[in-house]
């Protein structure tokens, strides 16, 4: 029976959009030098497909195969596809606890920030793992949300920080993903990992924007809520106090957040 996680973001449109802003460029370097014009690539947990559209034009001889486990971001990811003009991409619904793919079918299997919403992120990576050919590769990037910081500081984003954390944990997933990848790894019969990080930063205006404005939204609009409220971790009050918080921050002039991905690529043996 294929294993059922509680998704903390929700696929509403204020996290979809956010979401949709994420490319290959900015999120898969790490995996650049393993992606050949040939290679055939699962990109697992596909959201919007943004990514998909990248990882799919860095292998322009091969193909990529995007898969989620929802029916209507999966809608989504198409119409991205088909605005790329990406012939090369196939969209599937599948989880990654139960693949559906023969063993040895690809030269990449990729996830970006999946492994912290799984609440058996080691069955994830077995699966990835059995269906990544000899000398293919298993990689993962997710986010470490304990490092999340901003300036100026803010009572109400450390106030968002800890109930994220909360809501996560609730649903059996773990928020800080970043610095257990390679535990993850070992744990899934994966050894030669190697790890490296990179630091995601909100600086300019239109960045600040992006993302505190993006999470102004998401507070009030989005499954993260609704979860925070039926779990009794906030109530709808302290989430607009939240929400206004990531408001002001986005508006002001200095207004920096950095947070750090961890990153892991093995080789399958």
């Amino acid at each position: 029976m294929v294993k059922r996680d509680v998704y903390t973001h929700g696929h509403q449109p204020a996290a979809v959009n956010q979401h949709a802003k994420r490319t290959a460029e900015s999120c898969a370097q790490f995996v650049r030098p393993m992606i050949s014009a040939q290679s055939e690539i699962l990109d697992v947990g596909c959201g919007p497909a943004s990514i998909t559209v990248g990882l799919a034009r860095w292998a322009v001889d091969g193909s990529v195969v995007g898969i989620d486990v929802g029916e209507e971001i999966l809608q989504t990811a198409q119409k991205a596809v088909d605005d790329a003009g990406c012939s090369n991409i196939s969209l599937e619904q599948a989880s990654v606890y139960e693949l559906p793919y023969p063993d040895n079918s690809f030269d990449l299997t990729y996830a970006h920030q999946v492994l912290q919403h799984l609440a058996d992120p080691v069955l994830a990576i077995v699966e990835m793992a059995r269906v990544t050919r000899p000398g293919g590769h298993v990689a993962v990037r997710d986010a470490d949300y304990y490092t999340m910081s901003c300036s100026p500081e803010s009572e109400m984003i450390d106030e968002w920080r800890r109930i994220y954390h909360l809501v996560a944990r609730h649903n059996g997933a773990e928020p800080d993903a970043g610095r257990h990848l390679l535990a993850w790894f070992h744990q899934a019969g994966l050894h030669e990992v190697k790890c490296s990080a990179t630091a995601g930063v909100y600086a300019t205006k239109e960045e600040r924007e992006n993302w505190g404005l993006s999470w102004a939204d998401r507070c009030l609009s989005t499954s993260f809520p609704t979860q925070a409220m039926e779990y009794g971790y906030a109530t709808w009050e302290e989430l607009e106090a939240i929400s206004e918080g990531w408001r002001e921050w986005a508006a002001h002039p200095d207004g920096y957040f950095q947070f750090i991905n961890g990153e892991a690529i093995a080789a399958v043996q």
